[in-house]
């Protein structure tokens, strides 16, 4: 029913437009020739709804060619350049790949020798290590060879002086020349004819060897060698016992010659006798560099001055108590 009216209605639209005037009809020419319609008479809507496909899929298949054809040369160009841009990525990838294998290699040429340089290095280090610990075992024994050996020389340089007597404050020039001559006469007068049992025998006597004094200055000391080991500790016997002894109104002092070690020793002890003397306390050095205290009928030795400073000070705190 429904298509029925649908065709009549399109017969008359069609009918209504047959009978317009020729001037509308020579103006609609164009778009009647468009839509499908002729002069000659009116198209059913069925007639023209086939020919709208069939131009529709006519151009349908033009468009659908076509744009293969582009999509075709499309994909074409861009397979071409995917495959230059593979070919150029390869060749790219290909030589930063030789230079890092160049680098590498080189890299692992200096690791290797890096690494036979440091066994180098290892090995000597090992080498001077053993040789260092034998050195420092041979240099103990040095030392202790060492050690003993000056410890043995001071002792028969000191030996070799054990005849030896040391005279200070003899004006210079006293001894006019004849140094032997003087020191004989020189003991007898200071410490007392009576006192030996003959003339003392020298065996020779000299200043010490610095240079001359000038005038007003302090005389150099007189060492003389005795002949007799007894006589030598008869004169430091008598000189402890007379205490200041006196030659041509000058102080003499009279000392056993040691060597110059005994007597940076035994001068380390200067500022405890000092000390001793003052405080009333007897001492006497001993050999080679020992000082002996008495002190109540008791014997105390000291081969460190700081241990006899202590002593004194420990002394001087128990007396202030007392008192």
């Amino acid at each position: 029913m429904s298509q029925r009216k649908g065709r009549q209605y399109t017969q008359t639209t069609l009918e209504v437009d047959s009978q317009a005037t020729t001037a509308e009809k020579n103006d609609g020419a164009k778009a009647s020739r468009a839509t499908g319609l002729t002069e000659d008479g009116p198209i059913s809507l069925g007639t023209l709804r086939t020919e709208l496909r069939a131009e529709f899929n006519s151009y349908r298949d033009t468009m659908r060619s076509f744009l293969k054809a582009e999509m075709e040369g499309l994909t074409k160009e861009i397979r071409d350049e995917i495959s230059s841009l593979r070919e150029t990525t390869k060749a790219d990838i290909k030589t930063v790949h030789d230079e890092l294998m160049g680098k590498v290699e080189s890299l692992f040429s200096m690791q290797k020798e890096a690494a036979v340089t440091q066994s180098d290095m290892e090995q000597s280090l090992s080498d001077t290590s053993d040789r260092l610990t034998a050195l420092e075992n041979s240099y103990q024994t040095l030392a202790a060879d060492q050690k003993k050996l000056k410890e043995k020389c001071i002792d028969l340089e000191n030996r070799s002086r054990r005849q030896n007597i040391r005279i200070l404050n003899v004006p210079e020039g006293a001894e006019n020349n004849m140094p032997t001559i003087f020191i004989a006469k020189f003991l007898s007068k200071v410490l007392g004819e009576e006192n030996f049992d003959g003339p003392i025998l020298v065996d020779r006597a000299h200043r010490s060897l610095a240079p001359k004094p000038r005038s007003g200055e302090r005389p150099r000391p007189m060492i003389a060698r005795l002949h007799y080991y007894s006589d030598k500790e008869k004169i430091m016997s008598l000189s402890r016992t007379k205490g200041k002894l006196f030659f041509e109104g000058a102080q003499v002092h009279i000392f056993p010659d040691m060597s110059p070690e005994v007597g940076r020793q035994r001068a380390a002890f200067n500022q405890v006798k000092t000390k001793l003397r003052d405080a009333g306390v007897k001492y006497r050095m001993l050999f080679p560099a020992k000082l002996e205290i008495t002190v109540d009928d008791s014997r105390m030795t000291f081969i460190d001055p700081c241990a006899v400073e202590r002593f004194i000070n420990r002394n001087k705190s128990s007396s202030s108590e007392e008192h």
